[in-house]
């Protein structure tokens, strides 16, 4: 409940909601480029782009394609 009320508070603060919302674009775009291009499932890629983005970097799955290389490596920068 306590994760449910911190959402609600942010959604209801402009600038909070404005980096959640940038926040879920980002996350799209980058998996469903990595959907494409690597060939992933979704949920492979909604996590690949998750832990990249909070530059965790668990190294688990990495872009194998030129592609999802060039993709990865211009988007963390």
């Amino acid at each position: 409940m306590f994760v449910f009320r911190t959402i609600l508070s942010f959604l209801r603060d402009k600038e909070y909601r404005e980096l959640l919302v940038t926040t879920f674009f980002v996350i799209l775009i980058g998996s469903t480029v990595y959907r494409y291009l690597e060939n992933w499932s979704w949920v492979d890629a909604i996590y690949f782009s998750v832990v990249t983005l909070t530059t965790v970097g668990f190294g688990d799955f990495a872009p194998k394609t030129d592609g999802g290389k060039i993709f990865t490596s211009s988007t963390s920068s």
